[in-house]
């Protein structure tokens, strides 16, 4: 329902000129707040999965957990080069933007600064080392796509745990 508001507001405000500004010369846009900036960044992350650059990567992977399937658990198969380079190109780009979410979360409370710090101290690490053992051919797609589920149950479990201590 809050999502809805804000995106209420929004549409509502696209057409409204910013205060002092006028039409011709409208006034300098205000800095999202945290929570816009994670829903925006969030939503920017979510479309990496759609893009053809990625699409060699993404078929052998899930793009959020529930889609991980069987058959992507028990792969046996390697990485390829072009899987390779898919890889390393959408990696560069959820790095960066996983940064920027982690950053606008930090800010949101005190429970997500807590998340937050979790992200940057366990789960990043952990998730770009899956990604090198995978680059690296030390690993398969399935152990890879299982420690990849691991990783996001942990942030879960983590997040369930910080929403108890306020409670």
């Amino acid at each position: 329902m809050r999502a809805l508001a804000i995106l209420l507001v929004m549409l509502l405000s696209a057409c409204a000129v910013p205060p002092g500004g006028s039409i011709l010369n409208p006034a300098p846009a205000e800095e999202p707040s945290p929570l816009e900036a994670v829903i925006a960044v969030s939503k920017k992350i979510k479309s990496l999965c759609i893009e053809p650059e990625y699409a060699t990567y993404f078929a052998k992977t899930f793009c959020t957990p529930s889609e991980l399937s069987l058959a992507m658990m028990s792969d046996r198969t390697k990485i390829t080069q072009a899987q390779k380079n898919a890889l390393n190109a959408w990696a560069q780009a959820y790095d960066k933007l996983a940064n920027e979410m982690n950053e606008a979360l930090a800010l949101t409370s005190a429970a997500n600064k807590q998340m937050a710090d979790y992200n940057k101290l366990v789960a990043f690490p952990a998730a770009q080392k899956n990604r090198l053992d995978l680059y690296q051919g030390n690993i398969t797609w399935g152990v890879y796509n299982r420690k990849r589920k691991e990783i996001s149950d942990g942030m879960a479990a983590e997040s369930r745990r910080v929403v108890q201590q306020k409670i």
